[in-house]
């Protein structure tokens, strides 16, 4: 069978722009990106403090979440949000970072020794983690393969782990050689486990895990290898990007969360889903575009976005969802060209909160702490999940409301379901008479979820569009509205077909 040159050109630059996008995606690291730009950016006589404060361990297992919540305090972040942390909704916070040189020397991260953050963790029941960070391929593979360089490491971090009262160690080693991404890393990391719960039984070790497979990597032999893998599940789009999209698409394209969950991680969503810990973005991107449309031909990057910064944006530009990714962004037009700016909120984190709860992870966490600020939105997600209410523990939302509570529904916006939830808190009686309808924006009825006697205690019910005539739904605001002796309290929520 003969090709014409034509036909053999196409074969030849279609391989070549293959791997040409295959490489560029696998070299994108958030976490790389950031470290860069602060590490350059920071003035040097601010970055060392006097602290001789005695560092207490841990005093307590937190057993009031149903999940892992593992949260990166990055340095650039110490400063600015170290005071706005729930420490109440995290299992884990990973103090970033701890540079790893090629010959396994370990040096600390500005400001340090961060001890009000390590003792207000313990204090509260969270474990600290050392997170040893290098982004060099030839440098990890020296540390990986030279035996000096890795005695030098394990030791390193065993002592500071000691030393500042660590609970764990996550390795966030990135742009490995593919080489080295297989039995090298997983024989290295199966060896770093041994060595350091030889020292302290209960400490975790833990790996920065890529979400997709672009070669080399034995993921299966990663999660077997350490106690559990921080799932990356960002970078999807970035400063590379030639189209606008989600950080972290839920769906839609060839790869997505769904992709990581099902496809890229498939043994261990199966066999070890104890070991996962899916990771998310709490920040977003920025463009300029050629058109005001989704998915739009980029023009130029501009920077990466805080999810504290853009939920105050969307008020002003308006809020758009991206159907096929299932994430919020919005656009502006500034100077007569077109912005847009993809994100991540509450609503589309929880739809990936769904996804992990489903398979039965081990938890969920961020990239990174702080970067939310004092907004309450991202924080309210995770204690309305993994935060079971009691009307016996005082630090639960349960405390101090009168007689009930009407929970905002999750996901919002929805379609074709959508959760939601509320609390009975009655001091008189074990039950009371409940009604909980939905209304449209003129205030008619469009369904009636609940009407009869119900149990104290906290209650969801799943409402789901089939349940009412189809054109009585379309694209709109509706409020849910719950009575119970004769109060009332109403939320709205938001329906996208």
């Amino acid at each position: 069978m003969k090709f014409t040159l034509t036909e053999i050109f196409i074969v030849l630059l279609t391989s070549f722009l293959f791997f040409i996008i295959t490489f560029a995606q696998s070299e994108r690291s958030k976490h790389k990106e950031e470290y860069t730009y602060f590490k350059n950016n920071l003035t040097q006589d601010i970055l060392i403090k006097e602290d001789t404060t005695e560092i207490i361990p841990l005093q307590y297992k937190k057993s009031d979440l149903t999940r892992a919540v593992f949260g990166y305090l990055p340095f650039w972040e110490y400063f600015n949000s170290r005071n706005l942390i729930r420490y109440d909704l995290l299992t884990h916070i990973a103090l970033f970072d701890f540079t790893v040189d090629s010959m396994g020397n370990v040096f600390n991260p500005y400001y340090w020794p961060w001890t009000d953050v390590i003792n207000k963790a313990h204090l509260n029941g969270v474990k600290v983690i050392l997170t040893a960070v290098n982004f060099e391929s030839l440098q990890i593979k020296n540390i990986l393969r030279n035996q000096t360089a890795k005695t030098n490491f394990f030791n390193q971090v065993k002592d500071k782990m000691l030393q500042y009262q660590f609970d764990g160690i996550n390795v966030d080693f990135e742009d490995l050689k593919t080489e080295d991404r297989g039995s090298v890393l997983n024989n290295f990391m199966s060896e770093l486990t041994e060595f350091i719960k030889f020292y302290k039984t209960d400490a975790e070790v833990s790996f920065a895990g890529p979400a997709i497979n672009w070669g080399g990597w034995d993921l299966r032999g990663l999660v077997e290898s350490c106690d559990y893998i921080f799932i990356m599940g960002y970078s999807f789009y970035g400063s590379w990007s030639s189209t606008t999209g989600a950080s972290a698409p839920l769906s839609g394209g060839t790869y997505n969360i769904n992709n990581v969950v099902n496809i890229q991680y498939s043994w261990a969503t199966a066999s070890a889903p104890e070991k996962l810990i899916l990771g998310v973005p709490y920040y977003g991107e920025k463009w300029k575009t050629t058109t005001d449309l989704p998915h739009s031909s980029v023009t130029k990057y501009i920077s990466s976005t805080r999810f504290k910064n853009d939920i105050d944006s969307v008020t002003y530009f308006g809020r758009l969802w991206a159907t096929d990714n299932k994430v919020p962004w919005y656009r502006f037009q500034r100077g007569g060209e077109w912005h847009q700016v993809w994100y991540d909120d509450d609503s589309s984190l929880g739809l990936k909160y769904d996804l992990a709860e489903s398979k039965n992870y081990r938890g969920i966490g961020m990239w990174a702490l702080g970067y939310d600020g004092s907004k309450p939105h991202l924080w309210n997600e995770i204690e309305r999940r993994y935060k079971p209410l009691s009307i016996n523990n005082p630090s639960n939302s349960l405390n101090g409301i009168n007689h009930f509570d009407l929970l905002q529904n999750y996901p919002n916006p929805f379609n074709p379901s959508t959760k939601i939830r509320f609390v009975i808190d009655s001091k008189w009686s074990t039950s009371e008479y409940v009604l909980l309808h939905i209304y449209d924006i003129t205030g008619r009825e469009v369904v009636k979820l609940v009407d009869g006697y119900l149990e104290n205690g906290l209650h969801q019910i799943d409402f789901n569009i089939d349940m009412v005539d189809e054109k009585i739904m379309t694209s709109s605001v509706y409020f849910y509205r719950l009575s119970i002796g004769g109060k009332t309290l109403t939320k709205k929520m938001i329906y996208l077909k």
